[in-house]
């Protein structure tokens, strides 16, 4: 069924937010902008910049280009051997910040293979099933499509743990909605759970002045493990590695119900690091107060809500393993960093979707939610005309 129109509801779901994160952006960084560059508005302007064009980026996309060419193996497939191939390069030609190699630098912008790799591995994943689904039996499907998701997960696992769960869960959801044995996966959780405690136990028994080698010393590196600690007890380094979720604790506890007032945070002002980075969340907080975070909650919960009507209502399978995978994608990294600035979950490089502070990812992700659009052009799904 062909519907020539975009989604409508979907796209001012998208707007909102990212509007709503160039504004979180200057008032969270105002401040640290001013110190650093003596202008309160130099990053929230080069937000600005990138939110239009990514939104340029996903307009485009979404009402020019037929989803379905990226079901074609030999296109899916140079997208997905070319944004690894960029993961694998990291170590010789990527920047080191904070202990970890995420970014390539190109002139003055620097990229995260990983934004492409999740958006490469949903579209190869969802291509491979499509195209293979009648040509093997399943458990060889099952396994090559695990295969694929599992190669760039463990290829951004080195350095970007988080990256590597949102790929994992993505790609997860993708076959979870191409099989009917819900068993393998509650299997699969209960498994990654397992692992999960190994890790942690491991964290919590290491001592800190031992040095940890093997599949051990790579997987769990000294700051990763410092994280883990400090996870389960914030105080025990305070001043160092409990230093941030100290401090993003402080600043959800000081907005209260209704917040302090947009603009207002005391947190931002020195004390939480780069907070319009990936603790923007707790300045939402601190700022707008339960009500105002509930708020922003509720708003992923509609664009999810809404991607995945478009995912149930697709034309053809490949766009409803695309959709899933997308929405998966967005959902999964919102929890993780709500998680990790609530300290619920071990600190670690997560932005929040659409509003954290970082143009390239801005750009990919939007430029993905074009695919969405795309999508949803040919959907069963009611529009608003």
């Amino acid at each position: 069924m062909k519907n020539k129109k975009i989604d409508i509801v979907l796209v001012i779901l998208i707007l909102v937010i990212v509007l709503f994160g160039v504004v979180m952006v200057y008032s969270a960084s105002n401040y640290h902008a001013f110190v650093m560059y003596g202008d309160p508005f130099s990053l929230a302007r080069k937000q600005g910049i990138f939110a239009i064009l990514g939104i340029c980026a996903m307009l485009l996309i979404g009402t020019k280009i037929d989803y379905r060419i990226f079901s074609n193996m030999k296109i899916a497939g140079a997208l997905y051997i070319g944004a690894n191939a960029l993961v694998a390069l990291l170590p010789l030609i990527g920047h080191e910040s904070k202990g970890a190699t995420r970014w390539i630098m190109i002139g003055p912008i620097t990229v995260q293979p990983s934004e492409f790799a999740k958006i490469a591995t949903i579209i190869m994943v969802s291509a491979f099933i499509v195209n293979y689904r009648n040509k093997l039996e399943k458990w060889p499907l099952v396994i090559c499509g695990f295969t694929i998701i599992a190669i760039p997960a463990i290829l951004v696992l080195f350095e970007n743990m988080s990256s590597a769960i949102v790929i994992g869960a993505a790609g997860v959801f993708i076959m979870f909605v191409a099989t009917k044995d819900v068993w393998y996966y509650v299997a699969g959780l209960l498994g990654a759970v397992g692992m999960g405690w190994l890790g942690l136990h491991l964290a919590a028994t290491t001592q800190r002045s031992q040095e940890t080698t093997g599949l051990i010393g790579i997987v769990f590196p000294q700051y990763r493990l410092d994280r883990f600690r400090v996870w389960l007890d914030p105080w025990i380094d305070p001043q160092n590695v409990g230093y941030q979720p100290i401090q993003s604790l402080y600043a959800i506890g000081a907005g209260g119900l209704f917040g302090q007032g947009l603009g207002s945070s005391i947190q931002k002002q020195g004390f939480l690091p780069e907070p319009h980075n990936d603790i923007i969340f707790s300045v939402i907080c601190e700022e707008l107060g339960l009500i105002g975070a509930s708020c922003v909650l509720l708003i992923y919960a509609l664009f999810v809500v809404r991607g995945l009507m478009i995912a149930i209502n697709a034309d053809d399978l490949f766009g409803s393993l695309v959709a899933t995978g997308l929405v998966g994608l967005v959902a999964v990294q919102v929890l993780i960093n709500v998680a990790v600035n609530t300290n619920t979950f071990p600190t670690t490089g997560m932005q929040l979707p659409m509003i954290s502070y970082g143009g390239t990812a801005l750009v990919v992700l939007l430029g993905s939610l074009g695919i969405l659009l795309s999508i949803s052009k040919y959907s069963k799904i009611e529009k608003l005309q």
